[in-house]
Order: structure tokens, then sequence, then C-alpha cells
């Protein structure tokens, strides 16, 4: 029987390697929902790839048809109808999402502006850690 300390170690390079080819995974997973999301959400399809522009404009996009539903069930409540309680589930933190969406939060960035540069830091430089340059 083989038990967990016999089995060989990996190496500082293998490790380095697994944790290469995890985010190539994960950056690959995230570019194709962005380019899902893109091709779903009109106004979308030939934006740069600004996740949090695309998100912004994901997020309107669902608040408008989410209004739009709510105003249905509403309409069919009003007529007598009743409606499946499983219809409403995604309207639960609609009003919410009203009430706070025309206020700014703290420390949020717009989606129009770009990060804030260190002082002395050029244009197009890149700061460690930061992947934001990279396309998703």
């Amino acid at each position: 029987m083989v038990t967990v300390d016999d089995r060989p170690r990996l190496t500082e390079e293998e490790k380095k390697q697994n944790h290469i080819q995890s985010e190539h995974k994960r950056r690959t997973q995230i570019r194709n929902g962005l380019e899902a999301v893109s091709k779903i959400v009109p106004g979308c399809e030939n934006l740069q790839r600004s996740e949090g522009v695309l998100l912004h404009k994901l997020v309107e996009f669902m608040a408008v048809h989410m209004e739009e539903r709510q105003k249905m069930i509403e309409e069919l409540e009003s007529l007598g109808e009743e409606v499946d309680p499983q219809m409403k589930v995604c309207l639960r933190n609609l009003d919410d999402y009203q009430k706070n969406r025309s206020k700014p939060e703290e420390g949020a960035m717009s989606a129009s502006r770009s990060p804030t540069k260190e002082p002395g830091e050029q244009p197009g430089e890149e700061r460690e850690g930061d992947d934001s340059h990279v396309g998703y």
C-alpha cells in the first residue's frame, strides 16, 4: 500500500508549472465568459476588453430586464392571475439595487476612469502584480 509519505514530492519547478497552468486556465475561463457576455449584452459587441465597463453594462442590462419582469408580474397579479413564486426569485434584490445605483460607492472606480497612477509612474507603465494589461 502506498501512503501519502511514499509519493514523491513536487519540485519547485513542477509547483511553478502547475501554478502557471492553473492561472492560464483561470484566465481562459474569464476571457471566455467575458466574450460570451459581450455577445449577449447589446452595445458590448465591439468594446475593448474592459472588464469593468462590460460588467457595468451587464448589470444595467439585467436591471432593465428585471424591471420589465417585475412590471409583467405586477400586471398579471393585478389581473388576478397567480404567478409562480419562482418567477419572483431574481427580483428579490432589485429594490436594493435601484436604491443604491444612484449612490456612488466609496472607493468605487467609475467605469470611464482608469486606475490611478502612482506619483512618478508613466502612462502605460505596469506596476508589479498589476495584470490589468492582460487581454481577457
